[in-house]
């Protein structure tokens, strides 16, 4: 099977680098909204710092919304001519994404070809996986054995992350307001993690040194690591010296860093630190 002959499309929400997508015909990322007001972008038009400066400028609580069905249409029609899709998408818990490209496969394109995996993760971890998928494509592996590999490695995903704020979950709906009225009271600096299709708490600490420090430690837990990975919202010198911890004590480990997106940003505010990581499967 030649290269192309599968199709991996990915959200937006991924951020993946622009030299990954001229390095590969085959991949193709699907567009979420931002949506402030009367005003709607696609993702990819908007960064995390104007979505926030935009948003401090109208006064109002940036919203989001998943691809519209026929931006999934056009992501799938190459099933139609017989090649293969597979569909990498943000973790169901944080966004519908995942089901909207479910429900039009399922209804629109019935019998085809076609693969829609929920990442459990975002950023890193959804642009690990599709490095994953080209790479077995290219050396002629199935759409069925990808997309199998891909959920086995979704299951091995850690999310973790901190936030400035719980207000933006809140409003979001993504945790309850009496967590985040008593996270701000006691001004707790929660360890939140996406498990289950949910936002889930690890632990709670006072500062953002402690909450760094306790999200390092996790990767301690994890006996054979195939990546780790830090997202960031405006944090540079924090991240800086994060990576230099990681490197400095997994040498052999691959480690990358990448800014967050608009659509994540909106979820999760500003002042995000995230950190993604997998064990091998």
């Amino acid at each position: 099977m030649c290269v192309i002959d599968i199709q991996i499309v990915i959200d937006s929400t991924a951020n993946v680098p622009e030299e990954m997508l001229l390095a590969h015909a085959n991949l193709r990322v699907v567009p979420l909204k931002i949506i402030l007001g009367k005003d709607e972008w696609n993702e990819p038009e908007l960064t995390t710092a104007e979505l926030f400066r935009l948003a401090g400028e109208k006064g109002v609580h940036p919203q989001t919304s998943q691809p519209a069905p026929g931006e999934f249409v056009q992501a799938f029609v190459p099933a139609v001519q017989g090649h293969p899709v597979i569909m990498i998408c943000l973790a169901g818990g944080l966004s519908g994404t995942v089901n909207g490209a479910r429900a039009v496969a399922n209804k629109d394109f019935k019998g085809r070809e076609i693969y829609v995996i929920d990442s459990c993760t975002g950023a890193i971890g959804a642009v690990k996986m599709a490095e994953a998928a080209l790479a077995m494509a290219a050396a002629g592996e199935s759409a069925g054995v990808i997309a199998e590999y891909l959920q086995r490695m979704a299951a091995a995903t850690r999310t973790l992350f901190i936030v400035d704020s719980l207000e933006y979950l809140r409003k979001g709906g993504r945790i309850g307001g009496a967590a985040a009225l008593v996270g701000s009271i006691l001004q707790i600096k929660p360890i939140l993690m996406l498990r289950e299709a949910k936002v889930q708490v690890l632990d709670k600490v006072r500062t953002q040194s402690r909450a760094i420090s306790r999200m390092l430690e996790e990767l301690s837990k994890e006996d054979s690591l195939a990546y780790i990975g830090i997202v960031y919202e405006d944090e540079p010198a924090v991240v800086e010296d994060m990576l230099t911890f990681i490197r400095q004590r997994y040498p052999d480990i691959p480690v990358s860093r990448s800014a967050l997106g608009s659509v994540l940003g909106a979820h999760l505010g500003p002042g995000v630190i995230g950190l993604i990581f997998q064990s091998k499967v």
